[in-house]
């Protein structure tokens, strides 16, 4: 990059000069050629007086003397005017010479001002500290280090390139890995100010908005969600924002419907699919105890239920200054793919340490529960807000990923990593 830059300042430099130096040649060229010819009219003009002034001789019109006279005062006017035509060749004047060292001075300094203002210096920065994320060989803190960088670097970008979609979806998933659900519906937003009719845009809003409102069909969800859905009616995730509306309405067979071509549009062994499949079944066993009737009373039992709950032990390390009514959030998420959680408790921080279950009953989103999930890792963090949002200055740890489909034993986590 840097030898490309200095060549094309080269051939700049070169522009400027060439102009000049020509101009300069070319006028000392002409000078030059000028005195040629001055000299030579000069030296005809001596001998036409010199041939006049034996003339006068001969004729007894001046005497010998007065000849000697007249031929040395020609030949000192001869003389003169010689060194008068190469005294102006020496005195040609600059035609603005002058002003070359300065051009080549502002020449960089305007590039380069220019360059920030409408060049891709900052995208080469961002490009660079993503491919420097991506490398799978690097520590935790230097990979926490880095994705600080990017975060400020992509914020700086888009204050100054509003209009860069990419770069507000890359803060608004961002914002979803670190849990900040309300950062992430702003930054959607943003996005879709520049390009609001884009289907991804809106069903990513759609869901941040209902994640943010708590899983609830707010007036402003259920605008974003039919938004989403009258721009793409195929997209997975407003499809299931609608079987979600639609069960919680006390449709079960329009849930059903909506989830099912959800489905058709994701891969069937992912765990989106396994997702939407546990909201289908659900929905069934909600239809079949409508079947039934109330008395009833229908409880159909999972065998594999009991890999649907973990025990975690949740303990704060001595160093953690707290209060005891401040609020600790215990959640379990998938270890890879959508941070929002698929089980999760708030516990005051005075009861710590505690023994606590996580389970299907504590699903924050129909259709996304632990039993919906094969590999998770669980993270605890003393909120110093109270805010289910991750804050700097808020107190968390992490969990290795755990597959549930193993035999689980007890998980203990201590809250000792403070959030920068």
């Amino acid at each position: 990059m840097t030898v490309w830059i200095v060549a094309l300042f080269l051939g700049a430099f070169f522009f400027i000069i060439y102009p000049f130096m020509t101009n300069w040649l070319g006028l000392e060229d002409i000078s030059s050629e000028g005195v040629k010819i001055a000299e030579k009219e000069n030296v005809r003009l001596f001998k036409e007086q010199k041939t006049l002034f034996q003339q006068q001789l001969d004729r007894g019109e001046i005497d010998s003397q007065q000849y000697e006279n007249l031929l040395l005062e020609s030949k000192h006017l001869l003389l003169l005017n010689t060194q008068t035509g190469q005294n102006k060749v020496l005195g040609i004047p600059s035609n603005g010479l002058w002003l070359l060292p300065i051009l080549l001075l502002i020449l960089p300094l305007i590039a380069l001002l220019i360059y920030q203002e409408i060049g891709a210096g900052e995208d080469q920065k961002i490009a660079s500290l993503i491919e420097r994320q991506s490398f799978v060989g690097q520590k935790d803190t230097d990979q926490l280090q880095g994705n600080i960088q990017l975060i400020a670097a992509l914020e700086r970008r888009v204050s100054s390139r509003p209009d860069n979609v990419y770069y507000w979806v890359m803060l608004a998933q961002s914002a979803i890995a670190n849990g900040n659900l309300i950062g992430a519906s702003e930054y959607f937003a943003a996005a879709l100010k520049v390009n609001p009719r884009d289907s991804f845009l809106l069903a990513q809003y759609a869901e941040s908005l209902f994640l943010v409102d708590d899983s609830r069909f707010t007036d402003r969800v259920v605008s974003a969600v039919d938004a989403a859905f009258s721009a793409d009616q195929s997209n997975h995730t407003v499809l299931g924002l609608k079987g979600i509306e639609a069960f919680v309405h006390g449709d079960p067979d329009l849930a059903i419907s909506y989830w099912r071509r959800a489905q058709d549009q994701v891969d069937a062994s992912g765990s989106i699919y396994i997702g939407l499949q546990a909201g289908i079944d659900r929905a069934q066993e909600f239809k079949a105890r409508l079947g039934n009737g109330p008395e009833d009373d229908l409880i159909i039992e999972d065998p594999n239920s009991r890999k649907r709950s973990i025990k975690v032990e949740v303990s704060l390390s001595a160093e953690v200054p707290f209060t005891s009514d401040q609020v600790v959030f215990v959640a379990a998420v998938h270890d890879s793919g959508p941070p929002m959680p698929l089980a999760a408790k708030k516990i005051p921080a005075g009861q710590l340490p505690i023994s606590i279950i996580l389970s299907d009953e504590d699903a924050v989103m129909p259709g996304q529960e632990l039993s919906s999930a094969t590999d998770i890792k669980l993270v605890a963090r003393l909120s110093i807000s109270g805010s289910a949002t991750p804050q700097s200055g808020d107190w968390e740890t992490t969990s290795k990923m755990i597959k549930l489909a193993e035999e689980i034993e007890t998980v203990s986590l201590v809250i000792d990593q403070k959030r920068p």
